[in-house]
């Protein structure tokens, strides 16, 4: 279970830890801006002030042994102020463990621990679930995040007790994770190794950090603070802190791709088609406890949407010869995402070429993969006609007709009175009615 504030006492800094912090904060100004941006736009607390009056920007604490070194709720930074906590690190290292934090709380980790805690199961855009274990979580996260942070020539690794050559202390290891993979991917390489091994929670790497709940060092319900989090400030002030970097010759990268992925999604047909919904379905809100899982794929932790309560969707796949399994798998993929957000009462699976082969009715979005599984039945010619001619035969009034297609076979002479919304795959076709999204094909 998750702590729902976080109990700790604070420290005040001696003058040299006082000047050691401040020339933290200065040779993270100089040699990382991107995260000195972050750090004092997005994340300074000011329940702590130096000797002179000024706020410290951060939380010290003392006497625990929760937090030995660092951790983060996502809102503000924690240090342990003891003699064998934050201080023991050279300037480099402390410099390395600041970013990391200020790393966590970009990829917005701890709202996605949260959520995944809740659910008990960590869910992936082809369908698949891996329980959830928080252990496991925080050390993939935690290879990704040091990988970018040593690619991107920031900082030094920690070593225990800060001694040059010493033993490294954290999770980094390329055979495991490399600055251009994602947590979730790596969760599941580690999750699957322990498995293999016959581990349970045990036989993990030891980090230098925590992740605390969402809100905890404010005393906040972690649902009630996850919900909180302003995406719009927060891509914001990335872009900003992107665009000084850059300006200071300062942006490396590896920091600059996974920088720049948090603001510019990969795949945008998907979004159109969802665009498309909402307007002919009808909107919804937003909600925190199901994320858009398109976007944790790249780490980003991004409410989904919900309160549609559709009634019936068909989703109507060619499958004549020039369709191949990638476009297969891609499209069910999406589709799954999307749907789920729609919630609809009946999901209707027609395969087509020239005739209508099978009917799949599923319950839910996630028995789409389940009966792509059983194979695409056709390979032959292409006609639209016998999907529409089904629907009709079976009774059907769908709130939408979604069919992935390369747009080459033959039309029904008239729309119907439901909306079709045409993924097309191959540049050129013309669809006589209907809304088109153009689908890049996968090579």
């Amino acid at each position: 279970m998750e702590r729902r504030s976080m109990q700790y006492e604070l420290a005040t800094l001696t003058p040299a830890q006082e000047k050691a912090w401040s020339d933290t904060r200065s040779a993270l100004l100089w040699h990382a801006p991107a995260f000195s941006h972050i750090f004092y736009t997005l994340l300074q607390n000011n329940h702590q002030k130096t000797s002179s009056g000024n706020p410290y920007g951060a939380l010290f604490i003392k006497n625990s042994k929760d937090i030995p070194i660092a951790a983060t709720d996502g809102s503000n930074l924690v240090f342990n102020a003891d003699p064998e906590g934050f201080f023991q690190f050279n300037l480099n290292q402390r410099v390395f463990i600041v970013v990391h934090e200020i790393m966590h709380c970009i990829l917005n980790h701890t709202v996605t621990g949260h959520h995944f805690q809740l659910r008990g199961k960590v869910t992936y855009p082809d369908g698949t679930d891996l329980p959830y274990d928080h252990p496991t979580m925080n050390v993939a996260e935690d290879y990704v995040i040091n990988a970018i942070i040593v690619d991107s020539k920031i900082g030094q690794m920690p070593t225990e007790a800060g001694k040059p050559g010493g033993k490294q202390l954290g999770c980094y290891d390329t055979n495991v994770a490399s600055a251009k993979d994602n947590s979730l991917d790596t969760y599941k390489k580690i999750f699957k190794q322990k498995k293999g091994s016959g581990g349970g929670g045990g036989g993990l790497p030891d980090g230098f950090d925590v992740k605390l709940p969402p809100g905890a060092t404010m005393g906040k319900n972690p649902t009630q603070a996850a919900n909180e989090r302003n995406k719009a400030a927060w891509d914001t002030e990335i872009q900003s802190a992107m665009s000084a970097a850059k300006a200071m010759g300062k942006l490396p990268g590896s920091l600059e791709r996974v920088l720049g992925e948090l603001l510019e999604p990969k795949v945008d047909w998907s979004e159109q088609i969802r665009a498309i919904f909402a307007r002919k379905v009808g909107g919804g809100g937003y909600d925190f406890r199901k994320p858009d899982r398109r976007m944790i794929t790249r780490d980003v932790y991004a409410p989904g949407r919900t309160g549609f309560a559709a009634g019936t969707v068909v989703i109507g796949v060619d499958t004549s010869g020039s369709i191949g399994p990638k476009e297969l798998d891609m499209f069910m993929a999406e589709m799954a995402g999307i749907l789920d957000d729609v919630k609809p009462e009946c999901l209707v699976i027609m395969w087509c070429d020239a005739q209508v082969h099978r009917v799949d009715y599923a319950e839910d979005t996630g028995d789409l993969f389940a009966l792509r599984a059983k194979g695409a039945p056709g390979g032959g010619g292409t006609s639209f006609i016998p999907v529409f001619e089904k629907i009709d035969e079976e009774g059907l009034t769908p709130e939408a007709l979604v069919y992935l297609t390369d747009g080459l076979g033959c039309f029904p002479q008239q729309a119907p009175n439901y909306p079709v919304i045409w993924g097309n795959i191959y540049q050129g076709s013309k669809y006589p009615w209907g809304e088109v999204v153009d689908i890049p094909k996968q090579a």
